[in-house]
């Protein structure tokens, strides 16, 4: 109820204001003596009081609808930008999937030619001393090199 304390001012100030606009057309055309004034100033009253309520509730709802515009305007904004992220952190993972892979390819194959090229030397390293070894024992030696450079 704190929220309507000053709608119920603007409500009395049109009240008021459409009171006093209609009594002052209408006072002249008064029959106090018939006692129809009764009914003119109930009607005046009536109508005043419609169209101040009107005007109220019209500026309350027109009020809130302009004040929360800008709050769903930024709500929705919030959600894109959010939607936005997500999207963009799963193209980044993707990509970055990508990029570590071929990374990763290249760094295997370096590493697996390093690891090829010492186990190749350690092959023909074991196979020159067994020939070396058989030279100075003075036997034959007939097994053939390892494949390969």
């Amino acid at each position: 109820m704190e929220r309507w304390g000053k709608y119920w001012v603007i409500y009395y100030i049109v009240f008021l204001a459409v009171l006093a606009a209609l009594l002052s057309r209408h006072w002249g055309a008064v029959n106090w003596e018939d006692g129809s004034y009764v009914f003119l100033l109930a009607a005046i009253f009536g109508l005043s009081a419609g169209v101040a309520l009107t005007f109220t509730i019209c500026t309350e709802l027109g009020g809130r609808m302009v004040l929360l515009i800008p709050g769903a305007i930024n709500k929705l904004k919030d959600e894109g930008r959010k939607e936005g992220q997500a999207e963009g952190l799963k193209e980044g993972l993707k990509e970055g999937r990508k990029e570590g892979q071929a990374e990763g390819l290249k760094e295997g194959l370096k590493e697996g030619r390093k690891e090829g090229l010492e186990e190749a030397n350690q092959k023909w390293l074991g196979w020159n001393e067994r020939r070396m070894a058989a030279e100075r024992a003075g036997l034959p030696f007939d097994e053939p090199p390892p494949a390969g450079p």
